[in-house]
């Protein structure tokens, strides 16, 4: 470590009081968000970006609240339906599906 940077670690105590937390550490934890941002863009053709990785996400979601035992309202039969044993059962059957997913608790 140079003497300068060791000097300025005296003084980052007062800074983060006065300016807020040091840009480095703050932002750290969601540029590391941006591989994920990136990977939902694979298959778009670049034109609406933002829309496209909304897309995936909310499609993530649909299919974590299906296998989870999620209800939803099927229009067709006119009654909030369920997933079936199968698909309910599917994460317990495939941990690295329910580890990709963030439910970490069934692994």
């Amino acid at each position: 470590i140079s003497k300068p940077k060791f000097h300025f670690l005296i003084h980052l105590s007062a800074y983060i009081c006065w300016f807020g937390p040091a840009i480095i550490f703050s932002t750290e934890h969601y540029e590391l968000f941006n591989h994920v941002f990136c990977l939902t863009c694979i298959y778009s053709n670049r034109q609406a970006p933002s829309c496209d990785s909304c897309r995936i996400f909310a499609h993530q979601d649909t299919v974590k609240h299906v296998v989870t035992g999620g209800f939803w309202y099927d229009s067709k039969v006119s009654k909030w339906v369920r997933g079936g044993q199968e698909v309910l059962g599917y994460l317990h059957h495939n941990l690295e599906q329910a580890r990709l997913l963030g439910l970490s608790h069934l692994v």
